[in-house]
């Protein structure tokens, strides 16, 4: 089951560079089913599709299958890292760590932000290739996460509907707001007025870009996790980093800056153990249903039990 999804995801890594094309074609297949990744808390050993109760917009939806933390899993490792040479290789470290402690059923692909998403390694469970791929990425270069994120959740998207496996996107970053080529610090446009609103919302582009990349991945279902690894406290840098936040939440991941070298090994530990955990679920979508949708799950026979998943999310267009 798996080597056939890794066969679907090398052929989505060639074609990268065309991925609007591509992703234009998976449009066309049948939306009748959406995928929702869920954690339980305390974790639970079995989920029958029974034993939950699913809405969608209110109204009651079936569930076609359950996944479970043991079935078979893809993590899209990315690298976004700029700056202190210390920092990233403590990341470095820590990342081939995890992934040599990752089940025989998880493969890993590692790409990098930079200049355009590119290819450092396709998916594979060869720990051994993976650890030497990362120590290949250099530590240079303009940030690069921003400009990633659409084609990155694409490309897992395509994977997640086409493969039926489980899928997560894990961003490693350093990235400054000021090191983006694209300028993102709304300068004062009118320095003798002291009602310019650009000197009272100087994070108004961040956030707007924030907001638009939340639209634009929307329809995508595979969660998205960013660990930054240094906190920056600069007014810019503090609405970055809280906009990188949101938009991993908006996505059923979760973002985390370290405040400190000693942090890194800790937060990329949790964010796997937390990636490993993750059930997925297909729901079926009800003929007629809008673009917009709003999903509720339930477990009745467990009303004790915390539940996280991806509770918002748009169907992607015929």
């Amino acid at each position: 089951m798996l080597r056939s999804a890794i066969t679907i995801t090398l052929a989505l890594l060639l074609c990268i560079a065309p991925i609007p094309l591509l992703c234009g074609n998976l449009k066309s297949r049948s939306l009748a089913q959406i995928h929702i990744p869920l954690w339980v808390d305390p974790p639970i050993h079995s989920l029958a599709p029974r034993g939950l109760r699913a809405t969608l917009n209110g109204k009651p939806t079936s569930i076609a299958r359950v996944l479970s933390p043991t079935s078979d899993i893809v993590v899209l490792l990315v690298l976004d890292v700029t700056g202190d040479v210390s920092l990233v290789d403590a990341a470095k470290q820590a990342l081939a760590k995890e992934v040599d402690a990752l089940p025989p059923n998880a493969w890993v692909g590692l790409l990098r932000a930079q200049n355009g998403v590119s290819v450092i390694a396709d998916p594979t469970p060869d720990r051994m290739a993976i650890d030497q791929a990362l120590q290949t990425v250099p530590e240079t270069g303009k940030a690069g996460l921003l400009n990633s994120i659409v084609p990155v959740a694409r490309l897992a998207d395509g994977i997640l509907r086409r493969s039926g496996v489980r899928v997560a996107i894990l961003y490693i970053t350093d990235s400054d707001i000021y090191n983006y080529r694209e300028d993102f610090t709304n300068p004062v446009i009118n320095s003798s007025d002291p009602h310019d609103l650009s000197r009272r919302f100087p994070e108004a582009l961040i956030e707007e870009k924030m907001s638009s990349l939340q639209m634009q991945i929307s329809a995508d279902e595979a969660p998205i996790f960013i660990i930054h690894l240094r906190y920056r406290t600069s007014r810019m840098n503090q609405a970055y980093q809280n906009g990188l936040k949101e938009l991993a939440e908006f996505s059923a991941g979760y973002g985390w800056s370290c405040r400190s070298d000693a942090e890194i090994p800790d937060a990329i530990h949790r964010v796997f153990a937390y990636i490993r955990s993750a059930w997925f679920l297909t729901l079926r979508v009800p003929t007629g249903a809008s673009d917009g949708l709003q999903v509720r799950l339930r477990l009745p026979e467990r009303k004790h039990s915390r539940m996280a998943y991806r509770a918002r999310l748009h169907l992607k267009t015929k």
